[in-house]
């Protein structure tokens, strides 16, 4: 690592943003940042001494930061480390989660399974599935990708007798996902319609589209 990859290492408190390109070593900083995290906490800036230390110990850290050894003995120099449980690291992709998980294990073992890392998505699925009761949702419900969500927008609008040349799926599923994106509620979004009709007959498909009928379910 060079001296600002290092820095950005041992950064403990406080936020920390990095701005690098492609190949840089984002991934290497982020993942020995955790490692650091878990195994020293704010050791590096602590001029606090743990008590029982050994010379062996000391030498055994030296080395380690001039670059002369791959590893350190664990808890020996930590400062209120953190617990793997307490950090979450996401990314973009699959590929990037599933790399990023596997370079975090070989650096901690099995204290990586306590970690949340992955990508946005499956991290909030994760997050839904074991305290979605708070908001009303169970345990048991399925995500839908985009040709679910036309398949089931179609379905409603053939269900209620809507024209799709009159009014197309896709502006259907654009307004819902303004709607939600804003945090409008099938009821607020029809409050909000007034006499405007296409509106009107937005407002019902969200409405639809909301509630469980058969093997329909949530799923923008």
């Amino acid at each position: 690592m060079n001296d600002m990859q290092f820095s950005a290492v041992t950064r403990v408190n406080g936020p920390l943003l990095i701005l690098a390109g492609a190949g840089s070593g984002k991934t290497t900083v982020l993942v020995n940042r955790i490692a650091n995290l878990v195994k020293f906490g704010n050791g590096y800036h602590s001029s606090m001494v743990p008590e029982g230390i050994t010379p062996e110990q000391i030498a055994a850290g030296e080395a380690f930061l001039n670059g002369e050894a791959d590893f350190v003995p664990n808890g020996c120099f930590a400062v209120s480390p953190v617990h793997p449980w307490q950090i979450l690291a996401i990314t973009f992709t699959n590929k990037a989660a599933g790399e990023l998980k596997e370079r975090i294990a070989a650096r901690l073992g099995e204290d990586a399974n306590d970690l949340w890392a992955g990508t946005f998505h499956s991290v909030c699925g994760k997050i839904l599935r074991r305290y979605g009761d708070r908001l009303g949702y169970t345990s048991h419900f399925t995500i839908y990708d985009t040709d679910d969500q036309r398949r089931l927008m179609k379905q409603i609008m053939k269900e209620i007798g809507e024209d799709e040349k009159i009014l197309p799926h896709k502006s259907v599923l654009s307004a819902i996902s303004r709607a939600k994106d804003q945090l409008i509620t099938p009821q607020e979004y029809n409050a909000s319609a007034a006499d405007y009709r296409q509106k009107k007959d937005r407002a019902v498909v969200y409405g639809l589209s909301e509630t469980p009928v058969g093997s329909r379910c949530d799923g923008f």
